[in-house]
């Protein structure tokens, strides 16, 4: 009798790869949607404020599912703390360019948050479809003929 799954029951990178890219898309189409409506201030906000999201939501996924991986009784302790840094990041992050007057000179407020929140929802919504459509079993069952 063995104790090994035969399935892979983490399935990180397709979860991080497509809430990946669901929000580069997400970031993509409101990029398009600021340079239709406002000006290239607008698109750099946009763009930025994606690749900030993905970086540090992606980092994250990552060093959640390395730690599944070894440790799985540790995992909703890490997810806990992973996602506290994770707010602390971007805030920090956020703090640091208005402190150095970037908000006001070369990025958009309004668009740059907004690019954010696109993009962390997007991300959400793709992860959370992607745990749903994972099938991960509860337990193994027995192969055919074994007792």
């Amino acid at each position: 009798m063995t104790t090994e799954s035969k399935q892979d029951t983490r399935p990180g990178a397709f979860v991080l790869l497509g809430a990946a890219g669901a929000a580069f898309v997400a970031g993509l189409v409101m990029a398009l949607v600021a340079w239709v409506f406002a000006d290239l201030t607008a698109v750099r906000s946009v763009a930025v404020s994606t690749l900030l999201v993905v970086a540090v939501i992606g980092f994250g996924v990552y060093v959640l599912n390395t730690v599944a991986s070894i440790m799985p009784s540790m995992t909703v302790l890490v997810a806990l703390v992973t996602y506290s840094v994770q707010l602390v990041v971007l805030a920090a992050v956020v703090l640091g360019l208005a402190r150095n007057g970037m908000m006001d000179d070369t990025f958009d407020r309004r668009w740059f948050g907004g690019g954010v929140a696109v993009a962390t929802l997007a991300w959400m919504v793709a992860q959370i479809i992607a745990a749903m459509r994972a099938r991960i079993p509860v337990y193994d069952l027995p192969e055919a003929g074994a007792r």
